[in-house]
């Protein structure tokens, strides 16, 4: 038996599956790096200490949540695009986080080294956040979940306008975290489903109003130029009879595919139940 399962590992059809896996995680991660400059130069100064606490505690907060080399990078890149998000909508109001598999990096180090989080939020983002609950962020969670949705598009070169995902709001799906939230598209609309226990996205779809078109121009989180050139755009699509194609590869690193992505932080139906700034 030994030698059969010996044999079928080093076959032909499973040394080939393998390299094309490496092959596509590497170009993942390409995208990844290439896609959210500022995020990843900051998220790879992170103590490789924080990493190993948090690999213990997330096991803990998220059990289900991947804590391999590849999920402490997306999960690392995703905390800190928020405080890019965040640094980027200052003037706007206070953010919320979208993915409980960014705050699972929150979190842990919080718990490891405070003084250090907030040096390295200093260093890279020139203000230290405080992690706060929905309900002390000061403003209504739907609007904080607009403004991190804006930064997080522009994070990554993006116009809020767009269709893509930008990583922040990919992460729990993409990375299947029991309780967090899948973001995707219905039409113009981004909605989001909780995930279950199996990381399925399960149950009724939560629209978020506030980060369409008319809420996002409302709110000064687009410009009149970027609005006439979605609205030129869709219809060009409309008139093919084809779907509006999607602006880029994205930081989640999957050009040219749509992702289910991340949901919320502590547990909040809206989808974004922490955050901070303002």
């Amino acid at each position: 038996m030994d030698d059969i399962t010996t044999t079928t590992k080093f076959s032909l059809p499973h040394r080939v599956k393998a390299w094309c896996g490496r092959q596509r995680e590497a170009y993942r991660r390409h995208a990844l790096r290439t896609a959210c400059p500022r995020a990843t130069e900051a998220a790879s100064r992170i103590p490789a200490a924080v990493r190993e606490a948090w690999r213990g505690h997330a096991a803990r907060e998220l059990p289900g949540l991947p804590v391999d080399d590849g999920a402490w990078l997306r999960c690392s890149i995703g905390l800190a695009q928020f405080f890019e998000a965040c640094r980027l909508q200052e003037a706007h109001g206070p953010c919320a986080l979208p993915s409980r598999a960014a705050d699972s990096v929150w979190h842990a180090w919080l718990a490891f080294d405070p003084e250090g989080l907030a040096a390295w939020q200093q260093r890279h983002f020139g203000r230290v956040l405080d992690h706060v609950e929905s309900h002390a962020l000061g403003a209504p969670l739907e609007a904080c979940l607009a403004r991190s949705w804006a930064g997080a598009c522009r994070s990554e070169g993006l116009s809020p306008l767009a269709r893509r995902l930008p990583l922040l709001f990919a992460l729990d799906g993409m990375l299947r975290v029991p309780t967090g939230w899948a973001y995707r598209h219905e039409g113009a609309t981004l909605v989001h489903q909780p995930i279950d226990g199996f990381g399925q996205a399960s149950g009724a779809a939560v629209a978020h109003a506030a980060v369409g078109a008319a809420a996002l121009t409302a709110m000064s989180l687009v410009t009149p130029l970027e609005l006439r050139a979605r609205r030129r755009d869709d219809g060009a699509g409309a008139s093919c009879g084809s779907s509006v194609a999607s602006d880029g590869p994205g930081c989640s690193g999957d050009a040219g595919a749509g992702c289910d992505g991340g949901g919320s932080s502590c547990g909040s139906s809206c989808g974004g139940g922490c955050g901070g700034g303002g």
